[in-house]
């Protein structure tokens, strides 16, 4: 039998405790995780004498409310930043793999269209850098771009963004 503690799925999402403290706005998560979000970082928040109250109406956004009636909405993972240094890594790897397949999924229904870069650029109104750099993975369309490259492609905009497994060769 094992005695490893067990934690609530997600629990690395879910705030639990929330207290004003001289530094800022101590929070803690039910996987044990707690910070300070300083006052700087909460703009609405001008110090501990400004606090009227605090609230945690769900596990996933504490509010903090400031002597002139004023929230500031604290979502879980704004939070989760300060109480534990990996986070920040963790969430640009997700970023940079999405960022990847996106970019494959496009290149590739490129290449299944047969057009070069430049053409299929020059058909969505886009420049070919941005393409470029749309498919090697370097940075994230808006939907704007996103909207015009499907167009370009005569494919649906769920194709461009579903997993490769799902494209069907043409569009219905």
């Amino acid at each position: 039998m094992s005695t490893a503690t067990v934690l609530v799925k997600n629990a690395d999402r879910m705030m639990n405790a929330i207290k004003p403290v001289p530094e800022g706005i101590e929070l803690s998560f039910a996987d044990g995780c707690t910070g300070v979000i300083p006052f700087a970082d909460i703009p609405e928040i001008s110090g501990l004498a400004d606090i009227d109250r605090v609230e945690l109406p769900t596990p996933y956004e504490a509010v903090i409310w400031n002597a002139s009636g004023e929230a500031a909405e604290i979502p879980w993972d704004f939070a989760r930043a300060y109480c534990d240094p990996s986070y920040q890594s963790r969430v640009e790897a997700v970023s940079a793999r999405g960022r990847m397949a996106l970019g494959a999924r496009i290149k590739q229904l490129r290449k299944d269209a047969s057009v070069t870069q430049q053409d299929l650029a020059r058909t969505a109104g886009i420049g070919r850098i941005t393409l470029l750099r749309l498919e090697r993975g370097e940075q994230s369309p808006t939907f704007k771009t996103l909207l015009l490259l499907a167009a370009a492609l005569d494919r649906p905009v769920q194709d461009l963004v579903a997993p490769t497994a799902s494209l069907s060769p043409h569009p219905p």
